[in-house]
């Protein structure tokens, strides 16, 4: 074999072995920034208490419209507390107090896996803590929701910094063939930034058949971390 085509093979086997080299390091370097994300540590504490006020309106835009019952359990709610009784790694285990103005109350024991969304009852509104804009709420989760902006909450006698979060959809009742039957549905929170958790919650839903609108709000009133 000439010696020049000798060559010739040898510095493309070099070449491809180089490229190959280059590409593994590249997939190593990706693999590792998309594995070695610091995990989520809980910025709440065993203890921590938080104290919530549940309201819920309607307005009805048609004749046929009816204000769904499960409204009044809002406007008859007393308070809903929230005490931190457990963390263990990413998940934060509390329980949970949802007294009404009649004397009945219902009380749970429930967690949230901050790192993947997961849940296990009515209250999932808990964060990682320090969050930025555009860093997702739920590192692990499937719905890629994201901080949205950060802000300043003034108390009465502290000031915290908060996290805001939406998110808005149209949904379409499978009852109706015609697709025509929809709600559209807006829900906005904002977060405690040090503890992640939940400083108001805003949830509008607006239903077009028949026509009606609902308006659900959480908001802190008491806490045993700061002054609210």
């Amino acid at each position: 074999m000439p010696k020049k085509a000798m060559s010739k093979k040898v510095y493309i086997a070099i070449f491809l072995l180089v490229l190959l080299v280059g590409i593994a390091v590249v997939a190593a370097i990706v693999y590792t920034t998309q594995t070695s994300s610091s995990p989520v540590v809980p910025g709440v504490t065993v203890g921590d208490t938080f104290t919530y006020k549940l309201t819920g309106a309607s307005v009805l835009g048609s004749a046929d419209a009816v204000t769904p019952g499960y409204l009044s359990e809002y406007n008859g709610t007393d308070y809903y507390k929230v005490t931190i009784t457990g963390i263990n790694g990413s998940v934060v285990s509390f329980d949970t107090v949802w007294q009404f103005t009649n004397g009945t109350a219902v009380q749970n024991s429930e967690w949230v896996d901050l790192s993947t969304g997961a849940d296990n009852g009515d209250f999932w509104a808990i964060y990682a803590p320090n969050l930025n804009v555009n860093d997702l709420l739920r590192p692990k989760g499937y719905d890629e929701l994201i901080v949205n902006s950060t802000g300043t909450q003034t108390y009465s006698s502290s000031t915290r910094q908060t996290n805001f979060w939406s998110i808005e959809n149209v949904f379409t009742d499978i009852n109706d063939p015609t697709g025509n039957t929809q709600r559209y549905d807006f829900m906005g929170v904002y977060f405690d930034k040090q503890t992640g958790m939940l400083d108001t919650l805003t949830n509008v839903q607006e239903y077009n058949n028949p026509q009606y609108n609902l308006i659900i709000t959480w908001q802190l009133t008491n806490s045993t971390v700061w002054g609210v």
